[in-house]
């Protein structure tokens, strides 16, 4: 017996063996539960227009014939209902299994490709609960699960190996994430101006420290960073600190901290209802409610000895790399519709509890 065909499209603008899911699919193609068929549909779109890519997108479904197709976060194409229904019937009406690895709201509007999706899916995964996971299953007309943001696979190179002590670091604290407030100007991402309080507050301890990504200015600022560089840079630092958008969403955070997690430093974030399946403090994960409290946290960890902040970080880059990464995901999300291996129960159990009431 064939291993089930799960066609994937990928939503980003090249397709690589460092795209998002596609390491996790690579694994378990390796061990024979899946044929994986990546397309890349977006890509197709910018290298020979709509139609192409579209005509495409539609002589891979006939030659696959997927028993799943998986949509990640259709974004970047705009599919119609029309289209969606074609390709649908061209592959057979296979399930479809939708995931939203964004957060929406305020200025920023999910697409109608997206919701052309939602309207063709039979499973709908969202990385945002509350008012996202009820907007979401509204357009869908069916429940929605959430699903958090995991570690991508094969996109670091250091990902899978120990950090090196923090006693030799350049800087004592790295943030990483981009500044969009402007001089008056509302913030187009809810957050923001909670991001700027929290480097604010950190440019006040007085110690060394790194803030990465675009928009930052002043004497820390240090531009931004390829995303394949994020572990190397978490790496020139005793710790951590995040800070994401969207803080009114239970259990949303973005893969910034599953990366800064496998990074191997302690890392300080924010903390919301709905993340209390994450490690805690003794583990190297301190998840804050305010901004001032981050700071204050922040202060009060550089004072600790550094080797019992590396033993910390270290049990939470192994607890990161064995419970949180995109196979995980793929393991959750498909299991219903491909013969998958479980992913640990611990805490996968929790994430699963925890979903439909958050809407």
């Amino acid at each position: 017996m064939s291993a089930p065909v799960v066609l994937h499209l990928n939503n980003e603008t090249e397709l690589t063996r460092r795209s998002r899911f596609t390491g996790a699919f690579r694994r378990l193609q390796a061990e024979g539960h899946l044929s994986h068929v990546p397309a890349a549909p977006r890509a197709e779109l910018l290298r020979g227009g709509h139609r192409a890519a579209v005509e495409s997108l539609e002589a891979t479904v006939v030659e696959s014939r997927p028993d799943v197709v998986f949509v990640q976060s259709p974004h970047g194409f705009p599919f119609s209902d029309g289209e969606v229904a074609r390709l649908l019937r061209l592959a057979g009406s296979p399930p479809v299994v939708y995931q939203e690895g964004d957060a929406w709201g305020g200025n920023k509007r999910l697409p109608a490709s997206s919701r052309s999706w939602l309207r063709a899916a039979d499973a709908v995964f969202s990385v945002a609960g509350g008012a996202q996971l009820a907007m979401l299953r509204r357009i869908a007309g069916k429940p929605v699960r959430y699903v958090p943001h995991t570690l991508p696979l094969d996109c670091f190179p250091e990902q899978d190996q120990p950090a090196p002590p923090g006693d030799a670091a350049v800087f004592d604290v790295v943030t990483i994430g981009n500044c969009v407030v402007r001089a008056r100007i509302l913030p187009r991402l809810p957050g923001a101006g909670e991001r700027v309080r929290v480097v604010r507050g950190l440019g006040r301890l007085g110690c060394r420290l790194g803030v990465f990504g675009s928009g930052w200015h002043g004497p820390h600022a240090r531009g931004p960073v390829p995303f394949e560089r994020q572990i190397a840079v978490l790496h020139s630092a005793r710790m951590s600190v995040g800070w994401d958008h969207y803080g009114r969403y239970p259990g949303y955070f973005s893969d910034r901290l599953p990366i800064s997690g496998a990074a191997g430093r302690v890392h300080v974030g924010q903390g919301r209802p709905g993340m209390e399946w994450l490690p805690g403090p003794q583990d190297g994960l301190h998840l804050m409610r305010t901004p001032r409290d981050a700071v204050d946290r922040v202060g009060d960890l550089l004072r600790e000895e550094q080797h019992e902040l590396d033993s910390a970080a270290e049990r939470l880059r192994r607890w990161v790399r064995s419970r949180l990464t995109d196979l995980h995901s793929v393991q959750f999300m498909l299991g219903a519709f491909v013969p998958l291996p479980s992913p640990p129960t611990d805490p996968w159990q929790r994430i699963a509890a925890q979903e439909e009431h958050r809407g």
